[in-house]
């Protein structure tokens, strides 16, 4: 899905030469140290989709597709820069551990509702919500290389049939599931953003009711978008947990980004919550 993002300022052209080595060079060091391997590459057509989120988010949408064995090259330069930078200048980041809040009610998906939405009469089972904590929970650790070992809080959210939520905080990650995201959009999922500048202020995980809740696959759907919520893009050119086809599992290239987007972040561990 194509991305509908804010304005931001651009860096000069010198200066965005120096830091794209930089981030290139690094890269190129993390994989090359690492252990190489093979991954799965993710196949298929990404069609385009409306933004639902407000005009200062990050929509990344999510389709399925197959996958097929393909081995990361450490000189990649394209797959890095698509990854961490997208269309942008310079990569987005959080300049915190986000919170995590899991709608326990499934959400009715409506386009227009912006950033606000329905929660409908049905509600996860606790055996669903802790299954969705721990699946994001490995996936942070996964995302970040395990520099963030978890979130800086988990909140379980109820809220009564109609009720309007906001899927937008500060600080904090919303995941829930939302019914009719496949059949208004013919996507599985999607993560969004809210930046200023290059800093991530929020982020929002939209899943779709029915594939998170019965496919095999809805653990690599949740990893994918909450890495879209940590502010990677998509993938295109190699095997990435973050290509626009649902199917790649984390791979020596996803490890390599994560140990370089997140490599100011001091290593702490999760509170209880």
């Amino acid at each position: 899905m194509r991305r509908c993002r804010t304005s931001r300022p651009q860096a000069s052209g010198l200066r965005n030469q120096r830091q794209k080595f930089r981030v290139f060079t690094a890269i190129a060091l993390a994989i090359i140290l690492g252990n190489a391997g093979a991954a799965n590459a993710a196949s298929g057509r990404c069609e385009a989709s409306p933004t639902q989120l407000d005009a200062s988010s990050e929509p990344q949408a999510l389709r399925v597709g197959d996958a097929g064995d393909i081995r990361v090259n450490p000189a990649d330069r394209k797959a890095v820069d698509e990854m961490l930078h997208g269309e942008y200048s310079t990569p987005l980041r959080w300049d915190r551990v986000p919170e995590l809040v899991v709608l326990m009610p499934v959400m009715q998906y409506e386009q227009g509702r912006g950033t606000q939405y329905r929660a409908t009469a049905r509600q996860l089972t606790a055996e669903e919500a802790d299954a969705l904590v721990a699946d994001l929970t490995r996936a942070i650790s996964v995302l970040t290389d395990g520099v963030v070992q978890g979130f800086a809080a988990v909140h379980r959210e109820r809220a009564t049939a109609g009720e309007v939520i906001n899927v937008m905080r500060p600080g904090k990650i919303v995941v829930a599931r939302y019914d009719g995201v496949r059949e208004q959009l013919s996507t599985i999922g999607f993560g969004g953003r809210t930046t200023r500048s290059d800093l991530i202020r929020a982020g929002s995980i939209i899943l779709d009711s029915e594939f998170d809740r019965t496919s095999t696959q809805r653990r690599l759907l949740r990893t994918h978008e909450l890495g879209h919520a940590l502010g990677y893009n998509h993938v295109h050119s190699r095997a990435s947990i973050m290509n626009p086809k649902i199917g790649a599992e984390p791979n020596d290239l996803d490890r390599a980004v994560a140990r370089v987007a997140f490599q100011n972040f001091a290593r702490r561990e999760p509170s209880c919550s």
